[in-house]
């Protein structure tokens, strides 16, 4: 589970090259094509992983012409910090829905906006999962279960509340 929620990861997505039609070809490529993308963990800088793996790429293929497109598409990890009030108020409206101690979990996921709203507005994100396993997030077969949207609302709910009771305690606290 470390390696999937706080380790970065570089994935080749895909490889493409020399003759793909039908039939047989007894040629040697002229070329060749790879894929690949960077799940990043905080501390590390986009443009600066991209530069590296290209400084690698271009060592390990001498006379070779290589060659990148794309890019600019790099966004910072986002982790919100583990004490974060957000993060108590979550586990207190999640424990409410379901009668026990939920999980905390990392994710593997990137959603750049995340950082955004941090540097811009300074303000974290809480993420709340209802979806299990089997519903497939993004894959072609996604799906997701009814009562799965029904404790959610229900959970949102009882966040919000305790989210008030949080502020209202911390104002009457003096702080």
């Amino acid at each position: 589970m470390e390696r999937q929620w706080y380790r970065p990861t570089l994935e080749l997505n895909g490889l493409w090259g020399g003759y793909t039609g039908q039939g047989v070809k007894t040629v040697l490529p002229s070329e060749a094509h790879a894929k690949i993308t960077c799940r990043l963990v905080p501390g590390q800088d986009p443009d600066r992983v991209r530069e590296r793996i290209q400084d690698h790429l271009r060592l390990h293929a001498p006379g070779v012409t290589v060659t990148f497109k794309g890019g600019g598409h790099g966004a910072p990890a986002y982790r919100i910090p583990p004490e974060h009030v957000g993060l108590r108020v979550a586990r207190e409206a999640l424990r409410s829905v379901y009668g026990q101690e939920p999980l905390m979990v990392g994710m593997g996921g990137s959603i750049p906006i995340c950082d955004t709203f941090r540097e811009a507005l300074g303000m974290d994100t809480v993420f709340f999962s209802f979806a299990v396993g089997d519903e497939n997030i993004h894959a072609p077969n996604e799906f997701f279960r009814l009562t799965r949207f029904q404790e959610g609302a229900q959970a949102w709910s009882a966040y919000f509340g305790a989210l008030a009771r949080s502020r209202d305690s911390v104002a009457t606290a003096g702080g």
